[in-house]
C-alpha cells in the first residue's frame, strides 16, 4: 500500500466520481472538485485498496463521504451519524445506493459503541468527520483505536481549518503514527493515522543525507517593560500563548528562550514524546546584550520621530533583535548536530492555518541561503534617505519566518546586527526589518527570497499560492518602477514557477502587466530561457508574444 502524496497525486487522476452524478443530495459541484480541495477522488481511491470489507464512515451529513467510499461496490459502507435531517431520503437520493447502510446510533459514546467495537476493529478503513470539529471526541476514539490495537486506517478530515481540531486532537497525535494527506486531499485539512509505524515512514519524504534542522522561537513578556505601551498591553502572555501550540508541537528539534515565570506554560505546550528534540534557554530579557541601547533607541526616536506603530516600543524592537543573538548561540552549540536553521514565531498560527499547512513542505526545501518573504520591494535610494526611510516604518521583508543553513544564517545575522549598530549610531532605531534590505543589497549572494506578504510568510515559501496579485504589484512593479531591472528580473522567475505549477491565479490584466514587466527586464538582463519562458506563458494563456515585442 503506497499513500506517499506523489503517488497518490497520479492515482487519482484516474479516478472519476461522474458515475455518482444522478444521486440527488450532493452540494452542488462541491463533491467533484479536484483534488486538493475537496478530498472525496481521495476517500474513493481508499475504497479501492480493500474489496469484500466493512468501511465505517462516522458522521453522515449529506452522506458525501460514504458516497465516496462506496466506489469500490465490493465493500459495504456503514455510515453513522446521531441525526440525519440533512440526509436526502428521495428514491434517487444516497440512500439508493445499495453498498452503503445508513444508522442513526452514536458510535462516539464509548457504551454505545461496544456492540459495534469488533467490526469496528476489524475494518480496514474508519472515516471519522463529526460536528463541531472540536478535536476532543475525535482524540478520544484515536486513543481508543490505539488502546485496542487497530490495524487498520483512520482517516481524519478537517485536521487545519478548525483550532480545536488542531490543538485536541492533530498536534496530540505522534508524527509517527500520522500522515499529512492535505496536498491531494480537502482544503482544510485531510490525513491517514496508522499506528504501523513502518508503514507510516514508507509514505513520506525521505530526508536528505546529513541535513536537519533546528527552529528556534521565543516568548517574553514585554507588558512587564517599563516602556510598554497601551498597544503592547493589549497583547498579554495569554494573548501569545493561546496560539503557540502549533510551533510547540512541531516534531523538529526546537530550542525555545524564555523566563522562569513562562517556562511551565510553555513545557505545558511541547508535547512529551517531543522532549528529546527540545532545549529550553531559560533567561531575562535584560540578559540579551542589546538591550543595553534600549535608552538610546528611545532618545534617537525623539529626534527621528518614528510615526508607525505604538506597538513597536524599544523594547519591542530589541525583542526582534534578540532573536538573531539567539540564533547565533543556537548555531555555535548546535545541541542537535543540525545542518539548517530557522526562526519561527512562537504564534505562527496567528497569521493563518495555511501557513501551517505548508510548514513541513517549505522544511522538506532545505535551502541553504537565508531564505526570507520579500513582502515590499524598497529601492536603494528611499533607503539613502535616512529620515524618510526609517519614519513610517517602511518594511520589505519578513522576519516572523526565515532559513537558512548553519553558515548563511550566521552570517546574515551577523549582518543584520551590525546594521543594527550602523543606524543606531546615525540616531535611527525601529524595527529590525528595516534592517534587511540595506543588508539584502550589499549582499544579494546570500539571500534566497520568496514572494507574498504577511499571511503568507510560509504558505508561499516553495510557491506563491495566496494573493498572487501582491508581488506582482508590491515587488515586481516596484523595482520595474525604479528600473532595478536585476530584482525584477529575478521576481520574474520565481514567480514564472508558480504560474507554471497552477499555483498563481492572476486575472488577465495583471498577467499582462507582469508579462510586459518581463519583457523589458529580459531585454536588459535576461537569457534565452527567460524569453522562452516568456512564450511559454503567452501559449498558455492564449497572448501572442509578438503582441509584446
Amino acid at each position: 500500500m503506497d499513500l506517499s502524496i506523489s503517488h497518490l497525486q497520479t492515482s487519482l487522476s484516474n479516478i472519476s466520481l461522474d458515475k455518482f452524478r444522478p444521486i440527488q443530495g450532493l452540494h452542488g459541484n462541491e463533491f467533484y472538485n479536484k483534488h486538493g480541495i475537496e478530498h472525496y477522488k481521495l476517500l474513493a481511491y481508499l475504497s479501492t485498496l480493500f474489496h469484500d470489507q466493512e468501511i465505517f464512515d462516522i458522521g453522515t451529513h449529506m452522506a458525501a463521504s460514504a458516497i465516496a467510499l462506496s466506489y469500490n461496490p465490493t465493500n459495504t459502507i456503514h455510515t453513522f451519524d446521531i441525526q440525519n435531517g440533512h440526509l436526502n431520503k428521495s428514491e434517487q437520493g444516497p440512500t439508493s445506493i445499495q453498498n452503503i447502510k445508513f444508522h442513526l446510533y452514536d458510535l462516539m459514546n464509548p457504551v454505545t459503541r461496544s456492540p459495534w467495537a469488533e467490526r469496528l476493529l476489524a475494518s480496514p478503513l474508519i472515516v471519522l468527520d463529526i460536528d463541531p470539529h472540536e478535536g476532543s471526541m475525535e482524540y478520544d476514539f484515536y486513543c481508543w483505536l490505539l488502546a485496542n490495537e487497530y490495524k487498520g486506517l483512520l482517516f481524519l478530515d478537517d485536521i487545519w481549518y478548525f483550532k480545536g481540531m488542531r490543538n485536541n486532537l492533530w498536534h496530540k497525535i505522534p508524527s509517527e503514527y500520522k500522515h499529512d494527506l492535505t496536498p491531494v486531499g480537502h482544503w482544510s485539512g485531510s490525513a491517514i493515522v496508522s499506528f504501523d509505524k513502518d508503514l507510516v515512514a514508507s509514505w513520506k519524504p525521505s530526508t536528505p543525507l546529513n541535513k536537519s534542522w533546528t527552529l528556534v522561537t521565543a516568548y517574553y513578556d514585554l507588558t512587564a517593560m517599563s516602556d510598554a505601551s497601551v498597544e503592547i498591553n493589549k497583547r498579554p502572555t495569554d494573548h501569545y500563548l493561546a496560539n503557540a501550540a502549533a510551533t510547540l508541537a512541531l516534531d523538529h528539534n526546537l530550542v525555545v528562550y524564555c523566563e522562569a515565570k513562562t517556562i511551565d506554560m510553555i513545557k505545558a505546550l511541547r508535547p512529551e514524546c517531543l522532549a528529546n528534540k527540545t532545549r529550553y534557554v531559560v533567561n531575562s530579557f535584560d540578559d540579551f546584550p542589546m538591550t543595553q541601547f534600549r535608552n538610546k533607541i528611545i532618545e534617537n526616536r525623539r529626534t527621528h520621530p518614528y510615526q508607525f506603530d505604538n506597538r513597536n516600543t524599544a523594547s519591542y524592537y530589541l525583542f526582534c533583535m534578540a532573536r538573531y543573538a539567539m540564533l547565533k548561540e543556537t548555531i555555535t552549540s548546535n545541541t542537535f548536530g543540525s545542518s539548517h536553521f530557522a526562526w519561527i514565531n512562537i504564534c505562527i498560527e496567528r497569521m493563518g492555518y495555511k501557513n501551517l499547512v505548508y510548514l513541513e513542505d517549505a522544511l522538506q526545501q532545505y535551502r541553504d541561503k537565508f531564505s526570507t518573504c520579500y513582502i515590499d520591494y524598497l529601492s536603494p535610494q528611499l533607503i539613502a534617505n535616512l529620515p524618510s526611510y526609517f519614519q513610517w516604518g517602511r518594511c520589505s521583508m519578513c522576519s516572523g519566518f526565515f532559513t537558512g543553513n548553519a553558515d548563511y544564517m550566521y552570517k546574515v545575522c551577523d549582518l543584520i546586527e551590525k546594521k543594527f549598530h550602523h543606524f543606531l549610531e546615525l540616531g535611527y532605531g525601529h524595527a529590525d526589518e528595516q534592517l534587511y534590505s540595506p543588508v539584502y543589497f550589499e549582499n544579494k549572494d546570500l539571500f534566497d527570497p520568496y514572494l507574498g506578504d504577511y499571511q503568507q510568510m510560509i504558505t508561499n515559501y516553495t510557491l506563491v499560492r495566496d494573493e498572487s496579485w501582491r508581488p506582482v504589484r508590491q515587488v515586481l512593479q516596484n523595482a520595474y518602477n525604479q528600473k532595478d531591472f536585476d530584482t525584477a528580473l529575478l521576481v520574474c522567475r520565481l514567480y514564472t514557477k508558480s504560474l507554471r505549477a497552477g499555483t498563481a491565479a492572476i486575472d488577465d490584466p495583471t498577467f499582462l502587466v507582469f508579462i510586459k514587466m518581463y519583457v523589458v527586464s529580459s531585454f536588459t538582463n535576461g537569457t534565452l530561457e527567460d524569453f522562452n519562458n516568456i512564450k511559454e506563458l503567452c501559449v498558455t494563456r492564449g497572448i501572442p508574444f509578438t503582441s509584446l515585442i
